[in-house]
């Protein structure tokens, strides 16, 4: 439980101001997740979260009944996500992880999917958080990579704007991560566009 003067319920509050002005603006980043999710025609379990956020992803996935580990260096923001995952009813489906996702302590093969959104623009080096993916990825199992398309980055640039803030963006996208993922072998089965976001769906061998 959150009372008024702790950490989590500020975040709370700072994220629910945050999620109604995408909404004014159009954005429904709930939806965005579940469009993610829902472009992979099979999303077999557990499931690797990369990069928790605030945890859209994670719940997107619990929602469709899988298990799932959600992995972030962020503490606070994993607080933010658990509060959330509560109240959508699916925390008791997801653990999270206080951890770095280019080094995880799963062994090969382990996970039936492993997605990501709104991540790869912040890593200037995309490597070797995907060579731990296709690590930790059973043969067969799902990789979702996911992030704005520059309509949605524009959207987010201008959210941020509004607050006196600045939004950061590295030249990592969608095309340049699911390259690197070819290059390994893996086969794309689908590529698509949605609630502002670019998506690629591929499947290990």
């Amino acid at each position: 439980m959150t009372t008024a003067s702790d950490p989590a319920h500020e975040r709370l509050r700072a994220f629910r101001a945050r999620n109604q002005r995408y909404l004014d603006l159009g954005h429904d980043r709930a939806r965005a997740a579940r469009f993610i999710v829902e472009s992979a025609p099979s999303c077999p379990g557990p499931a690797l979260d990369v990069g928790t956020g605030k945890g859209l992803l994670a719940v997107a996935l619990a929602q469709k009944g899988l298990d799932v580990v959600s992995v972030d260096v962020d503490v606070a923001e994993q607080a933010l996500a658990r509060l959330l995952a509560g109240e959508a009813g699916v925390d008791r489906r997801i653990h999270f992880l206080h951890g770095d996702a280019a080094r995880l302590s799963y062994p090969e093969e382990h996970f039936g999917c492993a997605a990501m959104m709104d991540v790869l623009h912040h890593l200037a080096d995309p490597g070797p958080v995907l060579r731990e993916m296709a690590r930790v990825l059973r043969r067969g199992g799902v990789a979702i990579l996911a992030d704005f398309d520059e309509e949605g980055f524009a959207l987010v640039a201008r959210v941020h704007r509004d607050e006196g803030g600045a939004h950061a963006r590295t030249a990592t996208t969608v095309p340049l991560a699911r390259d690197m993922l070819l290059a390994a072998g893996f086969r794309c089965s689908r590529q698509t566009r949605g609630c502002l976001h670019d998506v690629a769906v591929l499947t290990k061998p």
